[in-house]
């Protein structure tokens, strides 16, 4: 079960989410100076942002990738800016992931949406392999009914070995 607290402050985060995947890039700019004169820290700026581009390229996409992973050292220089200039670097890098989004198709082509929880046939007990399968046929249904992959190897559980003589 999710924690109250989580699932409040993604529903505050929804709208947010939305208007990233949906403002033309020409627009951006004004929107994001307009939330942060509202009160909008860069924070909640930097994670509504994130998912937005999770939503929009589910790690997919070679450009949102990268947009996604400027992100985070966006937010940190932001950080050790003054006050006056802390803004610019989480607003460039918002520009050019809703640029990218705007490319690709915006909200309408979102790629994640919730899943429902299926029951695993009964008939072939999952495994690691047919997971493997289903990841390589971009069979992402039969991927994430898998639930062994969720579980971690038996090699991933085991102590790891130390030599007893240098090397």
């Amino acid at each position: 079960m999710t924690p109250p607290t989580t699932r409040s402050r993604s529903a505050r985060s929804r709208p947010l989410v939305a208007q990233l995947q949906e403002t033309p890039t020409g627009k951006v700019n004004a929107l994001l100076v307009e939330r942060i004169r509202g009160g909008t820290d860069l924070k909640t700026l930097t994670a509504a942002a994130a998912l937005a581009n999770a939503r929009s390229f589910g790690g997919e996409d070679y450009v949102g990738f990268h947009t996604l992973m400027a992100l985070g050292p966006a937010y940190r220089m932001s950080l050790d800016l003054p006050a006056s200039l802390a803004p610019l670097p989480v607003m460039k890098v918002l520009y050019r992931n809703t640029n990218r989004i705007q490319e690709h198709g915006g909200r309408k082509d979102e790629v994640l949406h919730p899943i429902a929880a299926e029951p695993a046939p009964s008939q072939t007990a999952p495994t690691g392999e047919s997971l493997r399968d289903a990841i390589r046929a971009r069979d992402l249904k039969a991927a994430e009914r898998n639930p062994r992959h969720h579980r971690p190897s038996a090699a991933a559980t085991r102590a790891p070995t130390t030599r007893s003589t240098p090397c």
